[in-house]
């Protein structure tokens, strides 16, 4: 039996058991996304919780689960679901656009290319930017952190290379500091690196970062143990002194 057997009676076997599945694909040059197979069955659409790097892999787990019992006590589409501490979710329609793309699992497990998706989309307290508007027709230039989804990897260093950056920088707010640690490994923080909790770091790919922030692009030719830093993101960037 070949692992691609190997994983469909997987998926076959959490359908049976729980209803529908969740697959986590996790790329070397794009965000986690996570997907629902089986729930069409229940719920006459599947569901897709892209990006969304402010929560650890557990807690995505937790949250489509949540947002699947709330769903099957009929609640509201329109409404908000609450999940504990984790915030508040909504769900909006996916252009099949998107699907086509990334959610290869439901068509092969349906054999149908015309499959309800809905997005799960936290409030804006936890809304990262690597999450796409999955609503629009796909488009990588309106969605450059999505853009490897269709585009081969162009630039001189490792595909599979990370970020360690903070929550802050993934909200919003401007990388002021950069360092390449490793060949392919580099750290990036809004505001100063030493003073950022270790529960406030995350690991993004590097394909991730430079999508939401392009001016970060010189950091991709510093040597290892170099950095560079600047005021905020109006500044020039500076040598690591």
């Amino acid at each position: 039996m070949n692992k691609k057997q190997d994983f469909k009676e997987i998926i076959q076997s959490n359908i049976n058991q729980y209803g529908y599945h969740i697959t986590v694909v996790r790329s070397g040059s794009q965000p986690r996304y996570a997907y629902t197979i089986g729930l069409r069955e229940l719920l006459n659409f599947e569901l897709v919780f892209a990006g969304a790097i402010y929560y650890m892999y557990e807690e995505v787990i937790h949250i489509v689960n949540n947002v699947v019992i709330a769903l099957k006590r009929n609640e509201n589409l329109d409404g908000k679901i609450m999940v504990g501490s984790l915030g508040r979710f909504s769900l909006m329609p996916v252009d099949l656009s998107w699907s086509r793309l990334m959610l290869l699992g439901i068509f092969d497990y349906y054999k149908n290319d015309d499959i309800n998706v809905y997005q799960i989309i936290p409030d804006q307290y936890h809304y990262t930017l690597d999450i796409p508007d999955m609503s629009k027709e796909w488009n990588v230039s309106s969605e450059p952190v999505w853009q490897w989804l269709v585009n081969k990897w162009e630039y001189e260093v490792p595909e599979n290379s990370t970020v360690v950056t903070n929550v802050k920088a993934l909200l919003g707010e401007p990388i002021t500091e950069v360092v390449r640690v490793e060949e392919n490994e580099w750290e990036m923080f809004a505001g100063a690196g030493p003073d950022v909790d270790k529960k406030d770091m995350r690991v993004v790919s590097l394909g991730t970062i430079l999508g939401i922030d392009s001016t970060l692009l010189p950091s991709i030719h510093l040597e290892p143990g170099k950095g560079l830093w600047r005021g905020d993101a109006d500044f020039e960037w500076n040598d690591w002194g």
